[in-house]
């Protein structure tokens, strides 16, 4: 009576799932001790057995070593415990070759354990040497196609099915289902019909799996046609809505779910888990308003799952103070829901915020997977934080993450967003794969520093290597013979583009040309080229060409050029700003004075020059006649001490920029103390000489202010970096690496 009892009461431990499973199976086990000298190999092997259900295998083998003759129902519980553990490989095979007699239980619970741990060979050597001794069964063949279907094993699937047919197993459901769903899987749609239409007895099981594999296969109208004609169950309208989202079509998914909830089926987390992904891929921001309702009505608001898509969503939708009051809900909180956050703030240039929740993340005590770190240090490239980049660089290797290419990715931009080109290509070369995300973060990076002769080599060698690539390589590239001055070559790059690779031109790459015949000076071949594309430049565009005008002293295209970004945005403030250095520059201070009414009339402001410095983990900002720095008295006496010396290697300052009618003296005291002075000055007293000074600013460097670097460069011999609104400046011994090209 007692052992019928506690039979029972182990059988509801597992059945109804309760709450901390193992205590409770731990005091039945204890209950069982107390009250029972001698217990039953019966009641022994059902403990043993629930242990193993419970991957706890310490317990399961103190209960077998207990039992006085075990019997082979023991023995195969101990083995099970083993094999499904995972990670008890030694301790399966050495029980498995102790058994005193197999069964076909014994060898599915051996190949089931190399399939767990990912042995495929071993479990085929398992497989093969069980059908030598005969023992082979349907649960075999099944284990074996459920093996083949989660690692895509097709060819060896289709070895087993051999077997099955020899053997008569076809005629059985199982057995079918398990066929049709490797094939299904595997993309191996026809074979995967043959079989289902091939069985006399068909479950919605079935269904669901042909009708995934359809969808995988992007064979939607023909799943469509099969969903209309069987018997649904909640997972046929979850695979649907989901198998519609991957194949693109969010509204078609969305609707489903409408209809889904029309027909009062019952919903489950995976339902919400593959609707709210439709929502976020359309921005339907309104339409996950309703369905998060919908999870609330439910009571799945706390299920992790459903709440990493309800904050997925709502990131994606860029709302992310929605997407935080989701998180901050969480009871539980994932890899998943941490990840979502991270990427939500990274790709919605709150780069700070994405670090800092990264940072927390790890500070929980949850582990960030590859895709995870990967973002972290996409985010780290994107505000140029070399000092959290580089810890998160340490984090990948020690992990292993390193050998991941999303990974290898992130940090190749990271370190040529930071102007550590030499890093980026040592990276780039010790990748053992590379993708095309790879060879273009490297021409990117290549183009951003100037060395155009790099970029365009390692895009030749990409295409080489069989690699197509996308409109961002084409930018980079285009972009690096802007750089270096290389119009013809740029000009065959824009026409390949096209004629080779079948890319339209966008609004970036048509700013790229302007660039390009841009900044060699050839503006009318710029403006030729404007009035020949199918639509007007955007602002970008204009500002491009303005600021070459500026540059070269064009007045005519310039005004031009102004007049068409001012009609364009008449509240940009580079089209008056740009204009107004030209007009400095010709000594026409009445047309000065008139823009600058203008742009007061028009409530324009023109966005103040900053420049920061990292160090020790605290952002210094400057902007120009600064007052506000604690170290403003060693900031200026720093400079004072470094005009002096730059005006004796030859600095001689060039004033015609400044935009302001006053005495010459005045205009060398205003540029003397622009931000970028200020934040070098910061870096020569703080910085440890052995390092480089890295500055970053909001607009484009002067040119006074880059004759004056490339002499502080060579008076400190200090190796200065400088990454402005539009590229990266090292300056070293005297010499710019953009070649006073920029």
């Amino acid at each position: 009576m007692a052992s019928n009892y506690y039979s029972a009461q182990i059988k509801q431990c597992l059945e109804f799932g309760t709450r901390n499973q193992s205590r409770h199976l731990k005091t039945i086990h204890g209950h069982v001790i107390k009250t029972l000298p001698c217990p039953e190999t019966i009641l022994h092997n059902k403990i043993i057995h629930a242990y193993a259900k419970l991957r706890n295998t310490t317990y399961a083998r103190r209960v077998f070593d207990e039992i006085p003759q075990p019997n082979l129902y023991s023995w195969n519980s101990l083995l099970m415990a083993y094999s499904q553990s995972g990670h008890h490989l030694s301790e399966m095979e050495r029980t498995f070759k102790k058994l005193p007699e197999r069964d076909g239980v014994s060898w599915n619970l051996l190949i089931s354990g190399y399939s767990l741990s990912g042995l495929v060979g071993e479990a085929v050597k398992a497989y093969n040497t069980m059908m030598k001794e005969g023992s082979l069964t349907r649960v075999s063949v099944m284990t074996m196609l459920k093996l083949c279907s989660d690692n895509g094993h097709v060819g060896l699937g289709k070895q087993v099915h051999l077997q099955v047919v020899k053997r008569g197993f076809e005629s059985y459901l199982l057995v079918g289902s398990a066929l049709m769903d490797m094939y299904a899987k595997g993309g191996f749609i026809n074979d995967a019909k043959t079989v289902f239409y091939g069985l006399e007895d068909r479950n919605t099981v079935m269904y669901n799996s042909l009708m995934g594999g359809l969808l995988a296969s992007g064979m939607v109208e023909d799943a469509k046609k099969l969903f209309r004609g069987m018997e649904k169950d909640s997972v046929s309208w979850t695979a649907m809505i989901k198998g519609l989202a991957q194949n693109g079509l969010e509204k078609e998914a969305i609707e489903y779910f409408r209809e889904m909830k029309m027909e009062g089926v019952a919903m489950d987390q995976f339902t919400f888990g593959s609707v709210l992904p439709a929502c976020g891929g359309l921005g339907a921001v309104e339409e996950g308003k309703k369905i998060h309702g919908c999870v609330i009505r439910t009571n799945f608001q706390d299920n992790v799952y459903v709440g990493s898509a309800l904050v997925d969503m709502y990131c994606k939708c860029k709302c992310l103070d929605h997407a935080k009051a989701v998180f901050d809900g969480l009871r539980e909180k994932n890899v998943v829901s941490w990840t979502a956050m991270v990427v939500g703030y990274g790709q919605s240039g709150r780069g700070e915020e994405a670090v800092r929740m990264f940072l927390e993340m790890q500070r929980s005590g949850v582990e960030p997977d590859h895709y995870t770190l990967g973002q972290a240090i996409s985010a780290c490239a994107n505000i140029a934080s070399l000092e959290e980049g580089s810890q998160f660089h340490g984090k990948a290797v020690t992990s292993g993450f390193i050998h991941y290419v999303i990974v290898s990715n992130s940090l190749v931009t990271l370190y040529g967003k930071c102007g550590n080109i030499d890093d980026s290509a040592k990276l780039f070369d010790e990748m053992s794969f590379r993708d095309e995300v790879s060879w273009t973060a490297m021409v990117s990076a290549y183009a951003q520093f100037g060395r155009a002769i790099e970029a365009i080599d390692l895009f030749d060698r990409m295409v080489q290597h069989g690699l197509k690539p996308d409109g961002v390589t084409l930018t980079g590239v285009i972009s690096a013979c802007s750089r270096a001055g290389l119009v013809e070559k740029g000009q065959r790059y824009f026409e390949l583009m096209t004629n080779e690779y079948g890319i339209v031109p966008s609004n970036g790459h048509y700013s790229c040309m302007i660039d390009l015949f841009s900044r060699s000076g050839r503006l009318e071949e710029a403006m030729s080229f404007i009035n020949g594309m199918p639509f007007p430049p955007d602002a970008i565009g204009w500002i491009t060409l303005l600021s070459a005008c500026r540059n070269k002293g064009n007045l005519e295209i310039g005004k031009r050029a102004a007049e068409s970004l001012i009609e364009l945005d008449p509240h940009h403030p580079a089209g008056y700003t740009l204009l107004l250095s030209i007009y400095a520059s010709k000594g026409k201070w009445d047309c000065v004075a008139q823009l600058r009414r203008e742009m007061r009339e028009n409530k324009v402001r023109k966005e103040p020059g900053q420049s920061w410095i990292k160090w020790k983990g605290k952002l210094h900002s400057f902007s120009a006649d600064d007052e506000s720095s604690p170290y403003l008295d060693q900031i200026y006496a720093k400079l004072e001490e470094l005009n002096e010396k730059i005006i004796d290697d030859g600095y001689k300052p060039d004033t015609s920029f400044v935009q302001h009618d006053v005495e010459e003296a005045v205009k060398i005291k205003m540029l003397n103390y622009h931000s970028e002075r200020l934040a070098i000055a910061f870096g020569l007293i703080f910085v440890p000489s052995d390092l480089p000074i890295r500055v970053g600013k909001n607009l484009r460097v002067c040119v006074d202010c880059h004759i004056a670097t490339k002499h502080i460069s060579r008076v400190t011999g200090r190796e200065i970096i400088v990454r402005d609104a539009v590229r990266f400046h090292r300056f070293k011994d005297g010499t710019c690496s953009c070649g006073d090209f920029w």
